[in-house]
């Protein structure tokens, strides 16, 4: 009802406005173009005057070595020179030397400001080399030595790639390198071979950091809204002038899908096979985006840059949005009643039944309730869903939560299979239940019952997982499927809890008045996930930690206790039990012996 009463209106909305846009489309289309043209050729220009700042200073050092106006031992006159440098251009990260013994020196641009000098000495084959560190905090017009730190590093100078590569040329050379003296710092470095005299001296290098370009990149506003991408081979990503935050993309396609500008620049790409062009691309939200290719002198890197026609056209496109903003207040206004209608209708209630279906997908049956409405079908669908919930409250019982709770929240498909998980195992069972049964029949139900409400609840209470029951015995696991950091001083306050909640009961006879219980608990890593068939799983644990958790249970048998703890899971409380120890036990199928302890009262 409400489409047939807007499709009279949006048609002649549509019309007007379709008038005005394609209007104003065609009178801007080729001003937008140019400015982004030159918006482009700035960053460019930028960006290449930045990396010839670069191999500048490459060029510098080495005329200054190689007429030996500095030599390359000299450590106060390289120190200064270096120093000097470093502060003049701050794009630069690192100016350092690597000599043909493996030594390095160097400077550094560090966080906050400040500049460090690096050296790297001589070593052994084999083992670390000497690291001197002095960091400097720069003050109006000078530097202040601010503290001096020694230590080791395995970074040897003539593995590097920028020194091999430089080595064996006479021309400078650029190497993209991960790893600098001070760990991982992805930059692209200019580096030259130094020889004074006709004999080979070293190389001398000077590296910017791809965050360092980025940010660089960043200064430039492109545009206002505009981005810029540096791209090594292919769509490899190396700088951008705008991020999404944290950790760089590897490559243009790995940006997140709702970048729309980055989209449109990976499509560009891929549509293209020219290194350099300019096109339309469609930004989807963002509209029209222009996007223009350059080949850059270093290495086959290129440029790209993507803005979006709404950078320069801002006005223009406000001004259509005001003149449909107008159209549309007819719309609505004659569109409300229905759409009043319509939202009490049946948008509300179809609201309402949404939210009940997340809860029953989230299992949190005891939160859907009945939302009654005046169509029919969707008040049944209501109690269908009451019901759905029923149901399933009744087969939850039959299963931990725990468990199907991510399975349903991730859409995960159940299917045979696991993962070694730390975890601690709990195996409690009644004492003598056998002839208990044989003296009470059926009357045994009450008193098993009572156990076993009991343990649940204790193993619920501390955080654990009730994995099955096997006969008068219940099978508890800690730290899966939910992380549990001190599981196994919660196993063990659950383990003390039954015992307590256990003597608190009347005795079944004369014969159980001390021993109400026999419990075993054991700390290790164990295969936890789902066991079984195609057709039927059972989510559990096994391993040896399990086994000996249950033979435990007859050690404790064989002691008169209640509790018998393993050696691993007394460590693993980390002290914070009363407990005393028992000695060492042999386990049937174990043929090293088990020292075992058992929990105080």
């Amino acid at each position: 009802m409400t489409a047939l009463l807007l499709v009279a209106v949006i048609s002649t909305a549509a019309s007007v406005h379709l008038i005005w846009e394609r209007t104003a489309a065609r009178n801007v289309e080729k001003i937008v173009a140019s400015l982004d043209a030159q918006s482009a050729d700035t960053v460019r220009s930028e960006l290449t005057s930045t990396l010839a700042v670069v191999a500048g200073t490459a060029e510098i050092i080495r005329s200054i070595l190689f007429q030996g106006t500095i030599k390359a031992d000299d450590e106060v006159k390289r120190e200064f020179l270096f120093l000097s440098l470093l502060r003049e251009q701050p794009a630069i990260g690192w100016i350092g030397f690597g000599f043909p013994d493996g030594r390095f020196f160097g400077s550094h641009a560090a966080a906050g400001g400040k500049i460090e000098m690096v050296e790297i000495g001589p070593g052994t084959p084999g083992k670390p080399r000497p690291l001197r560190r002095d960091v400097y905090q720069p003050i109006p017009g000078d530097v202040m030595f601010e503290q001096r730190i020694h230590g080791e590093t395995a970074y040897v100078a003539l593995g590097a790639p920028w020194y091999r590569r430089g080595m064996a040329a006479h021309e400078p050379v650029w190497t993209v390198v991960d790893v600098l003296p001070n760990g991982f710092e992805p930059s692209i470095v200019v580096s030259k071979r130094v020889e004074l005299y006709g004999r080979y001296q070293g190389v001398v290098m000077v590296a910017v950091s791809f965050a360092n370009l980025s940010e660089r990149l960043r200064g430039l506003r492109l545009s206002g809204h505009g981005r810029a991408f540096v791209l090594g081979g292919g769509d490899k990503v190396l700088a951008a002038s705008d991020g999404p935050g944290g950790v760089m993309p590897a490559h243009l396609g790995d940006f997140p899908q709702d970048d729309a500008l980055a989209a449109a620049a990976h499509e560009a790409i891929s549509a293209t096979k020219e290194h350099e062009f300019r096109t339309q691309v469609d930004g989807g939200d963002v509209g029209k985006v222009f996007v223009s290719s350059f080949m850059l002198p270093f290495e086959q890197w290129r440029l790209l840059t993507a803005i979006p026609r709404s950078a320069f056209s801002g006005e223009i496109d406000r001004n259509t949005q005001r003149v449909l903003l107008a159209v549309g207040g007819l719309v609505v206004l004659a569109a409300a009643t229905a759409v009043l209608f319509s939202n009490l209708l049946f948008a509300r209630p179809i609201r309402a039944l949404a939210g009940q279906l997340r809860e029953i997908e989230r299992f949190s049956l005891d939160q859907v309730r009945h939302v009654p409405t005046f169509l029919a079908e969707l008040n049944d669908f209501s109690e269908a869903l009451k019901r759905m919930a029923a149901g399933l409250s009744a087969f939850a019982k039959y299963m931990p939560l725990d468990v199907v709770r991510p399975l349903v929240a991730g859409g995960f498909e159940p299917a045979p299979g696991g993962k070694l998980v730390e975890v601690t195992v709990m195996f409690a069972d009644l004492p003598g239940f056998t002839e208990l049964t044989e003296r009470l029949g059926p009357d045994v139900q009450p008193h098993l019952t009572n156990f076993l409400t009991l343990a649940v609840e204790a193993i619920h209470s501390e955080g654990g997982t009730v994995d099955k029951f096997i006969g008068d015995a219940v099978m508890a696991i800690w730290n899966a499927p939910t992380a549990v950091p001190d599981h196994a001083h919660r196993a063990c306050r659950a383990a003390a809890a039954i015992r307590a909640a256990m003597h608190a009961l009347p005795a079944v006879s004369p014969d159980h008045g001390d021993i109400r219980v026999r419990i075993g608990v054991n700390t290790g890593t164990a295969i936890v996930g789902n066991v079984g068939s195609i057709e039927r799983l059972s989510y559990t644990a096994i391993g040896d930690t399990v086994n000996i958790a249950s033979r435990l249970v007859g050690v404790a048998k064989e002691y008169g206790v209640e509790i018998v703890l393993s050696d691993m899971t007394v460590a693993h409380a980390g002290g914070r039990l009363l407990s005393r120890p028992l000695g060492v036990a042999n386990l049937r199928g174990k043929a090293v012996p088990v020292t075992v302890h058992t929990l105080s009262p």
